[in-house]
């Protein structure tokens, strides 16, 4: 086990309050992370501005205001922000059951060059309250994707995963939205990354509400398709081309 080996967690917040004290406490009991860096957007509701600098009054604790507007945004200024070797993007409104993290922190450390990730397939009950059509939906486009990109992986569109920091700084990023999302997943994939999985839960939201409408969801699907078209030199940061 690499003994430099540390983990940043993320959390990006717009406005969530007591779900977001709620998912911190249920993560930070294990006492795994080095440090919790949030990622406020520049809407953030005075009610989560007021809890997350409750929560950061710790020293392993602090936030920034992300630079521009789109959670895809929020996430590239954490992947330059973080101190850790390793990051981490967890849900800070709770929708990731945290019986999964523990799991997904020891793997990491245990196989530290690859990306560990949680799968809510391998879970018996990976979708709790989720829409069955939804469901049918996601069961299909994961199929599609793992024969797309020649992928053993269960589940291709659930964020919560712990990779390399350096692994994230040497990627080409180009969306600032929701369609950011499947660039953090399948640009590692397209670059050989090793993936590793995890059983765990997608819970049901409980406050807050959805900042992605339907036509970002229509262009994450696009988004995926540019991912698989893309030339590998085009996914690596340039002054990362040899």
């Amino acid at each position: 086990m690499d003994n430099t080996y540390m983990l940043s967690v993320v959390l990006c917040a717009v406005d969530e309050t007591f779900s977001l004290r709620e998912t911190f406490d249920g993560i930070d009991r294990f006492h795994l992370a080095d440090e919790y860096l949030f990622v406020l957007s520049q809407t953030c509701t005075d009610g989560c501005l007021r809890t997350v600098k409750e929560l950061c009054a710790r020293e392993d604790c602090r936030y920034i205001i992300q630079s521009g507007r789109g959670f895809g945004n929020a996430i590239r200024d954490a992947i330059f922000e973080v101190r850790g070797t390793h990051m981490l993007l967890w849900s800070a409104d709770g929708a990731t059951d945290s019986a999964a993290y523990p799991e997904l922190v020891r793997l990491s450390k245990e196989n530290p060059d690859t990306v560990v990730t949680v799968s809510r397939w391998l879970s018996d009950d990976g979708f709790p309250g989720y829409n069955p059509v939804r469901k049918v939906v996601n069961r299909v486009s994961q199929r599609m994707f793992a024969l797309l990109f020649r992928s053993d992986q269960t589940d291709l569109t659930n964020p919560t995963q712990i990779a390399p920091t350096e692994l994230y700084r040497s990627i080409r990023w180009e969306e600032n939205g929701f369609d950011f999302l499947p660039e953090l997943i399948f640009k590692p994939i397209r670059l050989g990354a090793r993936f590793i999985e995890v059983p765990g839960k997608c819970l049901p939201r409980r406050e807050g509400k959805s900042h992605s409408s339907f036509r970002e969801l229509v262009l994450y699907y696009f988004r995926i398709l540019h991912i698989y078209r893309m030339d590998r030199s085009e996914i690596i940061r340039q002054e990362e081309q040899s």
